[in-house]
This record gives structure tokens, C-alpha cells and sequence, in this order.
């Protein structure tokens, strides 16, 4: 069984595990909120994407009515040069240029009625794919809210942890204390005490020397493990 101070250092460890690990979900809550946000910014820019390219097309089919309209302008005037030239040349050459504007006047309304048609497909789909991305965006902004909630909780719940923690050191013997401290800055990761069974670190799950082992049954100063430096007991 462990000695007394074991056994107190044992709670320790216990609450500076448990502290720990709260920390460290509070410390991932920034992250997933930013990996959140960025997602919604992304989100709202591929709608803004979409929507400044229906804007374009907007712009194309007016342009190409202005362009109809300028034809059509033209093909007005060479009609009324027809009528008031004399020369045959003359006459066949405003001929030609009616019937240029005319297949250029149909060619634009072509473009434009496709245009068109392409307007009120990308419309469509825009309208489609807006109301899910801005679904998404909703429970996206549910789950920095529910974060954020957490957070708060997660920071009290710390206050609480290093409150327990304090108190549970409360009584230690100096010595056996400073140890362990020294020990938790020097590994990686818990568990800063650990069990020797059959010769094997219950930290590091090496064997350690007989020395060692011998040492851990002693209940009157700390021991350590030779292979890891975690503190053990017997």
C-alpha cells in the first residue's frame, strides 16, 4: 500500500491531471471557434462570389441591349441613306451594311437570349445553394454560441481545479512536495508518480534496477524511477 505521503501525493496528482486536462479542452476552444468562423467567412464569400457573378451577367445581357440598340439606331439611319441616294454603288453598298447590322442585330439578340436563359439557371441555383450555406451558417453559429458557453464554464471549472489542487497539497511533507514538482516539470506528461510492479516503472513501463526497487519500499524519502525520473512507490 503507499505510505501516507504517497497516498496524499497521489490526490495531487489526481487533481493536477484532472486541472490539466481541463485546460486543455479550454485551450482547443479558440481554435475550433476561429476553425468556425473561418469556415463562415468562407462560406459568406462564396455567396458573395455567386452573387457578384449573376451581377456580371447582369451587366453582359444590358450590354449587349445597348449594343442591339446602337444597331438598331444604325440600321434606321442606313435605311433612310437608302432612300435618298442616287447612285446604284451607293445603294448596294448601304444594301450590304442593312444586312451586316441586321445578321449583327440577330447574332446579339441570340447572345442575349441565352444570356438570359443562363441568368435564370444561375439564379436558380444560386437561390438553392444560398438558403443551404446560409442553414449551414446558422447551426455554425449555434456551435460558436454552445463554445463560448463552454468556455466560460471550462474557465470556471479551472478557478475551481487549481482551488482543489491547492488544497490538497496542504499537509505534504516539504520535501516530498518539492520533489514532485521538480518531477512534473521534467516529464512530459502524467503520471508524475507511478507504481513499481515486477520491477517495471507503471510511468514509463521500463524496468528499473534493483536499487530502485528496493527504494520504493521505503517510506521515509522519495524515489525515482532511473530509466523516466518519475517519482515511484512500492
Amino acid at each position: 500500500m503507499p505510505v501516507p505521503q504517497i497516498e496524499k501525493l497521489l490526490i495531487v496528482q489526481h487533481r493536477d491531471v484532472s486541472l490539466r486536462k481541463i485546460e486543455q479542452d479550454l485551450a482547443r476552444i479558440p481554435i475550433e471557434r476561429r476553425a468556425l468562423e473561418a469556415t463562415i467567412v468562407a462560406e459568406e464569400a462564396n455567396v458573395e462570389a455567386a452573387r457578384q457573378s449573376l451581377i456580371a451577367k447582369e451587366v453582359a445581357r444590358k450590354d449587349l441591349d445597348i449594343q442591339v440598340q446602337a444597331k438598331e439606331g444604325a440600321l434606321q439611319r442606313f435605311r433612310t441613306q437608302q432612300i435618298e441616294v442616287k447612285k446604284n454603288d451607293e445603294y448596294q453598298a448601304l444594301t450590304h451594311q442593312i444586312e451586316q447590322t441586321e445578321a449583327d442585330i440577330s447574332s446579339l439578340e441570340e447572345q442575349e437570349i441565352e444570356l438570359m436563359l443562363d441568368i435564370d439557371n444561375a439564379q436558380e441555383v444560386f437561390e438553392s445553394e444560398k438558403a443551404q450555406i446560409e442553414v449551414r451558417i446558422q447551426a455554425q453559429r449555434k456551435e460558436i454560441d454552445l463554445l463560448n458557453q463552454r468556455e466560460q464554464n471550462l474557465a470556471a471549472s479551472v478557478e475551481e481545479a487549481k482551488l482543489e489542487v491547492e488544497e490538497s497539497r496542504v499537509g505534504i511533507d516539504e520535501n516530498f512536495i518539492e520533489q514532485y514538482d521538480r518531477v512534473k516539470k521534467l516529464v512530459k506528461r502524467p503520471p508524475y508518480i507511478a507504481r513499481v510492479e515486477a520491477h517495471k516503472c507503471g510511468g514509463c513501463h521500463l524496468r528499473v534496477s534493483n536499487e530502485v526497487s528496493r527504494g520504493a519500499l521505503d517510506a521515509n524519502e522519495p524515489h525515482f524511477c532511473d530509466q523516466c525520473a518519475r517519482m515511484v512507490y512500492a
